[in-house]
């Protein structure tokens, strides 16, 4: 039974390696720039110029996109959240709509900024990836120990 469940975690394991090493070790990042927001977030202004509406819904409601152009780091960029959420915070200025945004450089994250303080976010998805990656020897051990 022990080497069973060895044998599954060291398939969600290696996928999840994999998968990160494909995405440049994301999810891992993220959690240390998260660990001090401050240090590596900044406020930002995301220019809207292009909407789309997902029509499948979830136990959300229903989700969008909004494509833009940070102000500050003159790059393109884009927001998933929900619609009614997004309609709520559009803000408009002299140029056009945009959304207050907290943008990380080093990783290239845009988050929506609710107040002007961004506090410490956990990413559920990296911190399991994580542990499946420091798993992986465990379970090697446990799978290849003869008896």
């Amino acid at each position: 039974m022990r080497k069973l469940l060895c044998y599954i975690i060291l398939v969600f394991a290696i996928g999840g390696l994999i998968s990160e090493s494909m995405h440049n070790l994301m999810d891992l990042k993220l959690i240390y720039y998260n660990l001090d927001p401050a240090k590596y977030y900044e406020k930002d202004k995301l220019y809207v110029y292009k909407k789309e509406n997902n029509n499948s819904s979830n136990s959300s409601g229903n989700n969008s996109w909004y494509y833009g152009v940070l102000e500050k780091q003159k790059i393109n960029a884009n927001i998933y959240y929900s619609t009614s959420y997004l309609m709520e915070n559009t803000l408009l200025d002299k140029k056009r709509q945009y959304l207050k945004v907290w943008y990380c450089k080093n990783a290239n994250k845009t988050i929506l900024r609710d107040t002007n303080e961004l506090h410490p976010t956990i990413y559920i998805q990296g911190i399991i990836t994580y542990i499946l990656i420091l798993l992986i020897i465990p379970c090697l051990i446990c799978v290849l120990k003869k008896k």
